[in-house]
């Protein structure tokens, strides 16, 4: 059957696609029940304002389907227009800041930069050119899933490259990152994946063996040549527990490595990425290496993690763009246990009681539960979440 798909332009927040896409269905629902008509629809968004490009992950969860558009992407990333730029692009040229017009040919710095690193096989692409460890990665779609040779032993994970498309689709076993442990459960799954309306690829890759505890988390402020001036690395206790929140992280102490610090400098580097890097890590039990998930490029929930010690990671930031300081580097400070669940979910689950000892000592700190902004709604909030935390773990943790 055929599918109407409606696209937003120049979207720039989730709210913003949310209120006008609640417009649109309340008309189409009217249209459709005046003229009794039933029709296949998707609503998506246009990605040409950075701001969206940076907050894909999280648009991903109101959005049917994405679509860059690099013109309005270059135009709102340089600051130029397009109808006006041949009037002074060609003192770029002489002046050797531009060598071509960024609106004929994509700049792949700046603007492919951005495309790029928020997919996950332009990370990988990045990473193999650096020599930086990722999992052996393969990318199917419905026309080949069940010809394509999974070159890795099982098990092994699947997850889709399109969350927004993702998001929505409703089937039978349904999961935010599969696990696999034969060929046989792939091509099923697969099979019901594709039949309930997935119309892009799927990453596929090989399992790195560990627990949650193998994760790291690190985060890195690149300043505007690119340089690492701040870097803190946290170690992961759990991560969430259901279907939508796998590998979100709900337990975080700060640690050192500059083993991998070193290696997403070099990401940094090559991409000329400027601002806040947020690199998803694991530790394989078996290899003894650690190997790169994906970047984020902006901060997220779980970066209050590097609070820790009053830390300011917030002024690298300001020093460099404010008040222009560029002889300067920043120190993650002290050691806190972030954590949004209770300890006794620490306790239970986790399978490193080493860890449990260290973290047991450390002071907690959960950002919601801010004595600023206490009232009893919000407590009652807070409450009842970590009772949702418990009862998620005691259901899907295995």
């Amino acid at each position: 059957d055929p599918i109407v798909k409606i696209m937003l332009p120049l979207i720039m927040d989730k709210k913003e696609f949310i209120y006008i896409r609640n417009i649109i269905e309340k008309e189409i629902k009217r249209v459709l029940a005046k003229n009794q008509m039933q029709i296949n629809y998707q609503i998506g968004a246009m990605i040409e304002v950075p701001r969206a490009a940076i907050l894909t992950d999280e648009l991903a969860s109101v959005c049917d389907f994405f679509s860059y558009g690099t013109n309005d992407l270059t135009q709102l990333t340089f600051g130029f227009s397009r109808d006006d730029a041949a009037r002074f692009l060609n003192d770029y040229y002489t002046k050797n800041i531009l060598d071509h017009d960024p609106f004929m040919s994509l700049d792949l710095n700046g603007v492919g930069t951005l495309v790029k690193v928020s997919s996950k096989e332009g990370f990988y692409d990045i990473c193999e050119k650096v020599g930086i460890n990722y999992p052996k990665t393969i990318v199917v779609d419905k026309n080949n899933y069940d010809k394509t040779k999974i070159s890795f032993k099982c098990p092994f994970i699947a997850k889709v490259s399109n969350k927004a498309m993702y998001q929505r689709l409703s089937f039978e076993g349904k999961e935010k990152v599969f696990l696999f442990k034969s060929l046989d459960e792939y091509k099923e799954m697969m099979k019901r994946l594709f039949a309930s309306g997935y119309d892009d690829t799927v990453v596929v890759q090989e399992y790195i063996k560990g627990t949650d505890a193998n994760m790291r988390v690190l985060t890195c402020f690149a300043d505007q040549n690119s340089n690492v001036i701040f870097s803190s690395v946290g170690k992961v206790l759990l991560e969430e527990k259901g279907p939508d929140v796998t590998g979100n992280y709900s337990a975080i102490y700060n640690t050192e490595d500059e083993k991998i610090v070193e290696a997403a400098k070099k990401f940094i580097k090559e991409t000329k990425y400027v601002g806040y890097a947020n690199f998803d890590i694991k530790y394989d039990d078996d290899t003894k290496e650690f190997y790169f998930f994906e970047v984020n490029v902006r901060l997220g929930r779980s970066n209050f993690y590097m609070g820790a010690g009053n830390t300011n990671y917030l002024a690298p930031l300001v020093d460099t763009f404010i008040y222009d300081i560029h002889d300067k580097t920043y120190k993650q400070e002290g050691c806190e246990l972030y954590s949004i669940i209770p300890f006794s979910i620490i306790k239970k689950y986790c399978k490193d009681k080493e860890l449990v000892k260290v973290a047991k000592k450390l002071k907690k700190n959960n950002p919601l539960d801010y004595k600023k902004d206490f009232s009893l709604k919000r407590k009652y909030y807070i409450v009842g979440a970590l009772i949702n935390h418990i009862r998620k773990f005691r259901k899907y943790y295995e």
